[in-house]
Order: structure tokens, then sequence, then C-alpha cells
């Protein structure tokens, strides 16, 4: 898979990133700017033939092989076992950050009204995964600084954003992401593993997901640039005494 000389992977001190779900949106300006940065990137797409994949070849097509694109659907364990065996076949590979980026939200999904399809899709998507897939990698002998999984302020319990109708199984997935990482993250302790695992809330981002109608005025809307940007020292800044823990783009720690 990767027959590009290290020289090529650019500069001293340089990071090498893994961003699944890396197509649009808040995944695709990770790679942005990530390649300014002329960071090492491995970016997933669910179909290279799918539509939204052009964005992320044309990012990657001019960065001197920097940025290398492979195939996950987080909806389908033999997908994401494949992917991690490839990435596993780098030699040599240390993975500094893995931002596990693809998540759903179909709108609107009131708990009153959704079908077991609807609330399960949200589950498979936004909850098992992104853990799955932080499993698998985990399971190999990769050595992996942080894991990053994307989250919600929605799927804060102590914090219920009640005027959120429609989001019952968006919110109950990202709920059930952060405990899933929690007890992930206290397993990956008791193991003596120093691998770094934490949710972030990106902030209300204006991404295709996003654009739908809602009922209430959404403060504080940015572009997914200011976003990433954000976030990017957010996740740079976190040791492992920060492992477990849930935080915003403006490193906030956020309640559970």
């Amino acid at each position: 898979m990767n027959q590009i000389p290290e020289i090529l992977y650019g500069k001293t001190g340089q990071k090498t990133w893994c961003i699944v779900g890396a197509s649009r949106g808040i995944g695709l300006e990770f790679v942005r700017q990530l390649i300014a940065r002329e960071d090492r990137i491995f970016a997933t797409v669910r179909d290279t033939n799918a539509v939204h994949a052009s964005g992320l070849w044309a990012q990657a097509g001019g960065d001197h092989g920097r940025c290398q694109m492979l195939v996950c659907d987080i909806l389908s364990e033999q997908s994401i076992n494949s992917f991690v065996t490839e990435l596993a076949r780098v030699p040599n590979l240390k993975l500094d950050y893995v931002v596990i980026n693809a998540g759903v939200l179909r709108y609107p999904n009131r708990a009153t009204e959704f079908s077991f399809d609807e609330f399960a899709f949200h589950l498979h998507t936004n909850t098992i995964g992104p853990i799955i897939t932080a499993q698998r990698l985990l399971q190999t002998r990769i050595p992996i600084g942080t894991i990053v999984f994307m989250s919600s302020d929605s799927g804060s319990a102590q914090r219920f954003l009640e005027m959120e109708d429609g989001f019952a199984a968006y919110s109950a997935s990202k709920a059930a992401l952060n405990q899933a990482m929690r007890h992930m993250a206290a397993e990956l302790k008791r193991k003596d593993d120093d691998t770094i695992l934490i949710a972030i809330h990106p902030g209300e981002v204006a991404t295709d997901m996003a654009n739908i109608e809602l009922g209430w005025e959404v403060d504080g809307i940015m572009t997914p640039q200011e976003s990433v940007s954000a976030m990017i020292p957010v996740i740079e800044s976190k040791g492992i005494q920060h492992s477990g823990t849930f935080w915003t783009w403006e490193n906030k720690q956020y309640p559970w």
C-alpha cells in the first residue's frame, strides 16, 4: 500500500493523523487544514465512487502523498476490519491522532414517532460503528497517541436541551457514544495502555448534516473551518490525565 519514501512526508515534528469520515463537512476540513500543516493523513470514505469522495480526492491529489484515502464504512463490520487490516500493513506506522468523525442526523427523530430501523440506524452510525472502529484499531500493534470521538452537546444527560424537538434518536446515540468511550478509556487505564480517548463537541457547525429547518433559534453557528481550527489545538493539548473526558471546541470540559 505505502511505497512513498518517508522523506516526502515532510518536516521534523510532523504528526500522523487518521480521519475516519473525511468525505465532507468537518472531516474534509480536518484534511484541508492538516494538509496545509504538512502533516501526514490517512482519510476514509465509505465508497471511493461516492459523489462526496471527489472533494477528498481533490485535496489529496497534489500533496506528494501525505494524504492517502482508504475505504471504511462504519455500518459494516467487514469494511471496518478491512480498513484496519490495510492500515496495519503500513510499515512502521504510528498514529498520533485518530479522529472518528463519521456520524448521521436524520431529522426529525422523535421518540414518540421514530421507527425501530430509524433508531437503529442512528445507533449503528453514531455509536456502534465508531466504538468498534476504535476497538479494532486498539487491537492492532499500531501505536496510537489519541483517539477523538466526534460527539455533540445533544448527548449530554446533565445539560438536557429540552428545546431540541426531533433529536431523540440522535441525542441518545451520542449519549451512548460518550458512555462507551468512558468505559473504553477506563479499561485502557486498567491495562496500562497510554492511549488517550476523548469526546469533543465541535460547536454548532454549518454542514450538510445540519442543513435542516428547526423550530428554534440556534446560536453561534460557525463554519467547518472555524470549528476545526479551534478543535485541533484542543485535541493536541490533551494528555493521559484527560483520557475519558468530554470537551468543546472552546477547550471547555462539558458535563456528561
